[in-house]
This record gives structure tokens, sequence and C-alpha cells, in this order.
């Protein structure tokens, strides 16, 4: 065997060592033993050493973590969050399916169900998160199929009745699928269950260093096949590198999610007591609107922290340049804090969309002047003398 062909055999080369970190599978298929493994693996459901489009071993690494944080039978990683939103929707629902929708999302969520399902022929219903009730008043109503809400909503961090919406999807046999991006793993109580589906981008808090892309789905084994099918049909595949990347961030969720939270809540206090704030939106705040919720199922707060300043979209763009600390950044969940004006950044495409889909849907938009802060791991005193000095210049 020449040195040329010796090179590409990994049994040659050798392969003895046990990393304490896992290794990245960084290939887009592997070979096969036989030709009757080849055969049989053609039929296997997400076989993980076969075509990474179908999955790969340091994906299935990765999967299993989240499996395990979210107490899950199984999970599927996805290149974004959006990527796992929309797979998994056009692997569950049909043309003529009628949905129930929270009535805040993320903007491209929301513009999702109410114009690509809507021109395949689906029908979405609009429901109050926090009132199991207007849930309940549309299952009597029409023949739904699927639920779908934010643990916290983006960018108003408005709760959930948790047993309530539980107890409609069971009665009604109804599928729940919950983004919970903003309510990562640590940041809930284990023992909550948040739905059938549990969707969540990776590239917020479980990546946690704003350098990688990634989404995921955590469910029963059942589910997961059917959707694996159609994630491995339309190659909405992570890279390995990027799934290896989420994997380490992962390890440090904990750490960075406890600080977060911390600073989050002294600053939202500061904020509050600031003369230039109308309003703070923390879920630990006191006055929260949504307390009597939250209890049922977080542990933290978060990084996230919403408010309105005095003075309304005019003075918003003269905040947000005079921040140093913070950066002028649409993302969230990660070491970096970051702050936005959310109807002209993140629910921007809201706005795009027609005014009557929009408002005849009763789905809500987020307030002109609501600033969306993710506090990251810097000094809680340079971050917060960062925003105080900054609302002073108003």
């Amino acid at each position: 065997m020449k040195d040329s062909t010796r090179l590409m055999n990994l049994e040659v080369v050798g392969h003895e060592h046990e990393p304490l970190v896992q290794p990245i599978y960084q290939t887009s298929l592997f070979r096969m033993p036989s030709y009757q493994t080849a055969v049989s693996t053609e039929h296997q459901v997400h076989p993980t050493s076969y075509y990474t489009r179908w999955g790969n071993p340091t994906v299935s690494y990765l999967e299993n973590q989240i499996s395990l944080l979210m107490h899950k039978d199984k999970s599927l990683i996805f290149p974004s969050g959006m990527s796992a939103i929309t797979t998994t929707l056009l692997a569950l629902a049909r043309p003529g399916d009628v949905v129930a929708i929270a009535s805040s999302l993320y903007g491209d969520t929301t513009r999702f169900f109410l114009e690509d399902f809507t021109q395949w022929g689906g029908v979405v219903k609009v429901f109050d998160p926090a009132d199991a009730q207007s849930l309940e008043a549309i299952a009597r109503s029409c023949r739904l199929t699927l639920v779908y809400y934010e643990a916290l909503s983006n960018p108003d961090l408005k709760a959930i009745d948790l047993p309530g919406l539980s107890r409609v999807c069971t009665a009604h046999r109804l599928i729940s699928i919950c983004d919970s991006t903003f309510v990562p793993p640590y940041m809930r109580q284990s023992q909550a269950q948040l739905a059938d589906i549990v969707i969540m981008s990776l590239t917020k808090y479980a990546g946690g260093h704003y350098s990688v892309f990634g989404g995921s789905l955590s469910c029963s084994s059942d589910l997961q096949e059917k959707i694996w099918h159609t994630q491995s049909l339309l190659g909405a595949a992570i890279d390995p590198n990027a799934a290896w990347n989420i994997s380490q961030g992962l390890k440090t969720l904990e750490l960075r999610l406890e600080r977060q939270s911390r600073s989050a809540l002294q600053i939202a206090r500061s904020l509050q007591r600031h003369a230039k704030v109308e309003s703070v939106i923390y879920p630990l705040l006191e006055g929260y609107a949504h307390a009597h919720l939250t209890a049922a199922y977080l542990n933290h707060g978060g990084a996230v922290v919403s408010f309105l300043i005095k003075g309304g979209t005019a003075d918003v763009a003269t905040f947000l340049e005079s921040t140093r600390v913070a950066g002028l950044s649409v993302s969230l969940g990660g070491i970096h804090s970051c702050i936005e004006h959310a109807e002209a950044m993140s629910h921007s495409m809201l706005k795009a969309m027609d005014d009557q889909v929009l408002l005849g849907s009763c789905a809500e938009q987020p307030d002109k002047a609501l600033i969306r802060l993710s506090v990251g791991i810097e000094d809680v005193h340079d971050l917060e003398s960062d925003l105080l000095n900054a609302l002073d210049t108003l």
C-alpha cells in the first residue's frame, strides 16, 4: 500500500486516543463495511454514520446533549432556528389544516404562518397564550391540528399559562409546539414540560458566543422520525463544525445564564428608576404582569430586558447610538450585551406584511418605541453605567 493510500486510511494512521472533547467528524459520507450494511442503512431512520445530510456523529452528540437538557426522548439539529421552525411545520401541517398560534411571536415566525402557510391553504387562528381559555374557545369552534407558542414572547416577554395550555392540548389531542429560545435549559424548571415539541434557536443562548448558527427541536421518538424525513428531504442539515461549536457552548450555558440573569435583574431595576424610562419588562422584576404564570416553569429571569423610553421613537436612535458597552446588534443570549429597536430591527419584517392580513389576524406587533436589551457577561456596573449615561443624553 502506497503512502498516499495509507495516509487516507484511519485504521493505518491510528486513532487510539480517547479525547476529552468529542472530535469533529468533518465528512460528508462514511465508508460502509459491507454491501448488506449499506443497503440496510438506506432504510434506517436518522443513521449517524452513512451520509451527513442524514446524520453525523458530531451532530448526534449535540442531539444527545440537547435531549438530556430538554428531558425529551429525541432531538434534531438544524442549521438555524428558523429552519427548525419551518421544517417542523412543513412536516406536521397540511393544506386545509387549522393551526392556532400565540398572539405575540418572533416576526419571521408570524410572517411564515400568516403568509406562507395560508398561501398553501392553511388556516391560522390567534390566541392569547397567557389565557388558556382563549385557546379552548378556538379548539371548541373548529378542528385544530396543532398549537404554536413561545415560552416567553419575543420581544415583549409575555409568559404562557403552561398548565392551562397543556390541559387544553391534552383534552383536544393537539400537538403543541413551543419555541423556547427565550427560556433555554437551566432557565426553566426541569420538570416543566413546555410542549410536545420544543424548538430553540441555538444561535442564541446555547452557542452563546455569537459565532455560529443552529437550531434544534426535542420531542418523542415518533414525532422525531416524522420530522426527520422532512428534514433530510429539505436538506436542512447543520455542518458538523457548527454543531461542535454549539456543543462546546452548551457546556458553559449554566454558568453564563446565572451571571446574565443576576446582571439583567440589577439593570432592570436601575432602568425602572430612571426618569427617562416609561416602563420595564423583565420576568423577575417586581410588578411583572405575568409573575403568577412564570412561577410554574421559570428558574431564572434570563438575559433579556425590554423597556420603553419616554419620548417615543424620536429618542430611540439617539439612545441606541449613545451606548458603548452594549452593541447595537439584533441577536440575544450571548456573552456580549446587545441592544436593538425591536420594531425596526428584529421585527421589521412585520412592516412588510399586508396590513389587512396582519391586523385581521389579531397578531400583536411590538410597541414602536420598545427597546430589547440582551445582557452579556460584562461587568454589570460597566453596563449599568453605559445604559444610564446613554439615557442621560436624552
